[in-house]
């Protein structure tokens, strides 16, 4: 189902799910392995986030942003239930420094970081989007958490993207959206359901019971003929065999499931969606980041960084006509022009173009088909690539140009990496 929508776009990036989804990507149980420094420092998490990041920001081309994380002191959840996350493994001794580089990163990004002493990612998250629905944004969060699913609403154009499955190096690079709609084929119970749906199914990663004995299934199936967990218990009666002796024994840890996998949203943040836009950042601040975890990628690519996260560029301008020319390069056989003469030069008409831009699979197929048509071997089809650097081995795709005749129609570009604007998916062009 489309859900194509005008309303500018605020990404809410769920950062200890991230983080931990980095991390794991190319280490396995927290071992030595993994993204190191040639000094030993690790750097899975600074990696796997800042691509994954950059990769959703190119897809969405968001006009506000936040990223929220969880702090180390309790929360009002822990002090409502002691067992609370009790039984979740110590993080793995690499992932604390590994994290703690990465905040140190999205400071220099100027990216903002949300917390909220009392309160976890979650509630922040959900409060941000109900926010930035109430400002005129669609929200769209990114997350591995299938608890944010309560807060998708196709109504007010909140959705949720959701990791794939998977421990591999692609694990922060697939996401499934969810809006309503998948929340249904996925759980068989609606977005307004899902708070239920844990209540009774439970929570083992955050050591949160449930009712015992009610898993997916039967939780669905009660949700189906009761829309609530209060309908539920009000027909307590009209539930036959083992699920009603279930839920009479399990009734207070469904009341209490509730209230600990409900999520927040009127978490009181001291911040507004103004102060979450895209700004860029200062370079020299970056650099010696990038440089210091050796990440290469994006240290070869900071003007394109920069640019996707709200930067300008300026491009460099001659400082003057009579600008020093280096004379081991100031020979004949070197420099056909100078700068003054191009200065001086007569203009001339440059004929008006008009490519066609392919933004469809209709538009694609005719394309084709044309193409299909050049078969004069003194005019061939001329190709050229648009690509976000020159080094072969870390360029990204951009896009596709093609020419196959004289006239100034006859050529075509197909864009497949921008950071805005319509355009098909790179597997349908490739």
């Amino acid at each position: 189902m489309a859900h194509a929508t005008s309303l500018p776009t605020f990404l809410l990036i769920d950062g200890h799910s991230l983080a931990f989804r980095s991390f794991y990507a190319f280490t396995k149980g927290g071992s030595s392995e993994g993204l190191r420094t040639s000094q030993g420092v690790p750097t899975n998490i600074c990696f796997g986030f800042l691509k994954s990041l950059l990769q959703v920001m190119r897809s969405l081309t968001p006009q506000r942003i936040a990223i929220a994380f969880d702090r180390s002191e309790p929360t009002f959840r822990h002090e409502a239930y002691a067992e609370y996350k009790a039984k979740r493994r110590e993080v793995p001794e690499d992932f604390v420094p590994d994290l703690a580089n990465l905040h140190k990163l999205l400071a220099a990004l100027n990216l903002p970081v949300v917390t909220k002493a009392g309160y976890e990612a979650d509630d922040i998250l959900g409060t941000l989007s109900h926010q930035g629905a109430n400002e005129g944004y669609q929200v769209k969060m990114l997350t591995g958490d299938q608890d944010l699913l309560q807060l998708v609403d196709d109504q007010r154009q909140i959705s949720v993207l959701l990791f794939d499955r998977g421990s591999s190096r692609k694990a922060t690079e697939s996401w499934t959206e969810f809006h309503e709609a998948e929340i249904l084929e996925k759980l068989k119970v609606r977005s307004q359901q899902v708070i239920d749906y844990k209540a009774l199914c439970g929570d083992t990663s955050d050591n949160i019971p449930g009712v015992t004995g009610i898993g997916p299934v039967t939780a669905a199936k009660l949700l189906n003929e009761y829309p609530t967990l209060e309908d539920i218990y009000q027909n307590l009666a009209k539930i036959k065999g083992a699920a009603r002796k279930k839920l009479e024994a399990g009734a207070d840890n469904a009341q209490e499931a509730k209230f600990l996998v409900t999520i927040k949203q009127d978490v009181p943040l001291d911040i507004q969606l103004d102060q979450l836009q895209l700004q860029g950042f200062d370079p020299n601040l970056v650099k010696p980041l990038l440089e210091d975890l050796e990440l290469n990628k994006f240290l070869q690519q900071i003007d394109q960084l920069h640019e996707q996260l709200g930067g300008e560029i300026q491009a460099e301008q001659p400082t003057s006509a009579t600008t020093e020319i280096n004379p081991e390069v100031n020979s004949e056989d070197t420099w056909f022009f100078s700068y003054e003469d191009t200065l001086n030069a007569d203009t001339q008409d440059i004929p008006k173009i008009t490519p066609q831009i392919i933004t469809t699979a209709a538009q694609l197929n005719t394309l084709i088909q044309t193409l299909k048509t050049c078969q004069n071997p003194d005019q061939p089809v001329a190709w050229d690539t648009e690509t976000t650097t020159l080094n072969p081995r870390t360029a990204d795709l951009v896009g596709i140009g093609c020419c196959w005749g004289d006239k100034s129609h006859e050529l075509a570009y197909l864009p497949v990496g921008h950071t805005q604007g319509e355009q098909l998916p790179k597997e349908t062009v490739l």
